[in-house]
């Protein structure tokens, strides 16, 4: 596993040697930002220019081959005015997850309104309702397990979204957004964190049953208030 901190001014520096001034921000996203990573984590990155073209990611990609584990790297990179018209629902969870590692985010980002943030919880709890009501109807009963739990490891994109959108409170770490949490919210959190072992066969229905029932909530309640 990488010391972050080193790896990633070793990264940086490569990468203005390559870019100079092109090269605008990078941030650290995932288990590594969270302190959360572990031997098999990704090393998630993201990476601005100036502008981007197929030879920039030819140069991108060269010097993440060259640094310890860098096949491990993956992320998210992109040209200014790409990101500037991005689609917006997606950019407050991309914020969330994102630490400043050269540059700031903020401003090359479109500004973000609440309703882009509430799309965001809306289409990310639609997508997790339809897979879990397509494969409990329709998956086998030897791979529902497995989707059960890619539906509960995803569960993390969208939980600190609406846990925001109710309190105003960005919680940056999975063991931060449990404690604040209770009932069936911290419930799903808890086996999200941890879906192989707390999915044992004979709860994986009311496992299906509590996270469809909390997608359900998210896409018709006022996600101003708690759910």
């Amino acid at each position: 596993m990488i010391d972050p901190d080193p790896w990633l001014a070793k990264a940086l520096a490569g990468w203005k040697a390559v870019f100079g001034d092109r090269l605008l921000y990078l941030g650290l996203q995932g288990g590594y930002r969270r302190g959360e990573a572990t031997e098999a984590s990704d090393i998630d990155l993201v990476a601005i220019r100036d502008s981007l073209a197929i030879e920039d990611l030819d140069a991108y990609r060269s010097v993440v081959h060259s640094l310890p584990e860098g096949e491990k790297a993956c992320g998210f990179i992109s040209g200014r005015e790409e990101l500037l018209h991005w689609p917006r629902h997606e950019l407050f969870p991309f914020r969330m997850d994102t630490r400043d590692c050269h540059g700031r985010l903020d401003p090359l980002l479109p500004p973000i309104e609440r309703r882009d943030i509430e799309e965001h919880a809306r289409i990310a709890a639609s997508a997790l309702y339809h897979l879990l009501t397509h494969n409990y109807l329709y998956a086998s009963d030897v791979d529902k397990p497995g989707i059960l739990a890619t539906a509960y490891k995803s569960v993390f994109f969208v939980m600190p979204v609406v846990h925001y959108l109710s309190t105003g409170t960005d919680m940056p770490s999975k063991r931060e957004l449990l404690a604040a949490l209770d009932g069936n919210e911290k419930a799903i959190l808890a086996i999200s964190m941890d879906p192989g072992n707390r999915l044992a066969p004979d709860s994986q229905k009311q496992a299906f049953t509590m996270l469809h029932d909390w997608c359900g909530q998210v896409l018709t309640s006022d996600l101003g208030a708690a759910l």
